[in-house]
């Protein structure tokens, strides 16, 4: 009875080797620079523009022809969008996000130090004038920061959006 279980399960796994094995995703990558490559899979949100709306759909990607993108919503032609929003996807957004928050956290620890070292030194409660001065552009160094992320990732130039179907049906 054993062996009927696994002849059972082998050719259930066999029958289901090409759709594990297949792998379909979106490319979008500036140029020949790997670093800038981002992938859609399927089953993830993408959130992009069209030439014939002036606002950002997002929607879930339910399969990837190649010629055609299957969302939950629309069934889009590549060629028709001209716009990805990338900051949620973008590793670099993170980078960026982790040196702001050292930028906020840099001002208060300076600026808490500071008012320690002045209870501890004076018996009182002070801020001195510099140390507001250098928190202040610590925190605005963060700011700065913060703003700087990579939002869109536009279709055109060296841009280029590509279908990738490996092992494809």
């Amino acid at each position: 009875m054993k062996l009927g279980y696994l002849f059972l399960l082998f050719f259930l796994l066999i029958f289901n080797i090409p759709d594990a094995i297949s792998q379909k995703f979106i490319l979008l990558q500036r140029g020949a620079n790997e670093k800038t490559r981002l992938t859609y899979e399927i089953g993830e949100s993408i959130t992009y523009k069209i030439a014939a709306y002036d606002f950002f759909i997002t929607d879930v990607i339910r399969d990837i022809q190649p010629d055609l993108i299957v969302l939950s919503e629309n069934i889009l032609l590549p060629k028709n969008i001209t716009s990805v929003d990338i900051t949620e996807k973008d590793p670099r957004n993170s980078t960026i996000s982790n040196l702001s928050f050292l930028g906020y956290g840099g001002s208060v620890i300076f600026l808490a130090a500071d008012a320690i070292n002045s209870l501890y030194l004076d018996d009182r409660f002070s801020i001195s004038r510099g140390s507001i001065i250098t928190s202040s552009v610590l925190a605005a160094t963060g700011f700065i920061l913060s703003k700087l992320k990579y939002r869109f990732f536009k279709i055109g130039g060296r841009n280029k959006l590509q279908i990738v179907i490996l092992y494809g049906e």
